[in-house]
């Protein structure tokens, strides 16, 4: 490896609170996905595009979560992982031909998420396996009981419980992946449906809620 290479990514393995997470995964956009949302959740994190890269960086430096993506069920060989690499979180098409059989089947002790990462809790439920949250919002279903009356989507659910929580609208916009005008506009639309004008009269809200 060129030492210039290996220096990079020892930066980027030494920043975070809640470990380290090796990323190996062919497409460079899916990988540094993952590794930003890792990193949002309080971890460092490297991704590589190479398996061999992988090896090397596996061997020399000390991780606490793995996250291996593949492309189909016909890589599954040519990964040839140890059961050094755990705990291990697998990328893997799930819903093309039945495919998470064969995944299961070849990895039973790693968690699978699906490659294409259409729901971003199912990889922030994973990466708990590391350590606990610092501190995670109220869970989604207390905030449906409370709000299910106005007919919120789910993404609007999951704003208001990260609102609920404290959290800025930059925040709440960079662990969520999406942008602070979105969020700002979401939130506006909460208000409109509950019939408040603004955080605290939606959190008064909620603990009325949760009392009644």
């Amino acid at each position: 490896m060129d030492p210039l290479v290996y220096l990079f990514l020892m930066k980027k393995h030494q920043a975070g609170d809640r470990g380290q997470v090796l990323v190996y995964e062919p497409d460079g956009l899916v990988g540094e996905r993952v590794r930003q949302m890792a990193r949002a959740e309080g971890f460092g994190s490297c991704a590589v595009d190479t398996m061999e890269l992988f090896k090397q960086l596996h061997a020399r430096l000390s991780f606490a979560l793995f996250v291996v993506g593949v492309r189909s069920t016909d890589e599954l060989e040519e990964l040839d992982l140890s059961r050094k690499v755990q705990p291990l979180v697998l990328l893997a098409p799930l819903y093309e031909n039945g495919g998470a059989t064969h995944y299961r089947v070849a990895f039973p002790e790693a968690k699978l998420v699906d490659r294409g990462l259409r729901d971003p809790d199912a990889l922030r439920r994973v990466l708990d396996v590391a350590g606990p949250r610092e501190s995670a919002p109220p869970q989604r279903d207390t905030v449906r009981r409370a709000f299910g009356p106005f007919g919120l989507s789910e993404r609007q659910l999951e704003v208001l419980s990260r609102a609920l929580l404290g959290e800025t609208s930059a925040e709440v916009a960079r662990k969520l992946f999406i942008s602070e005008l979105t969020v700002r506009n979401h939130l506006h639309a909460i208000y409109q449906r509950v019939g408040v004008s603004g955080r605290r009269e939606l959190l008064g809200r909620f603990v009325q809620a949760l009392i009644e």
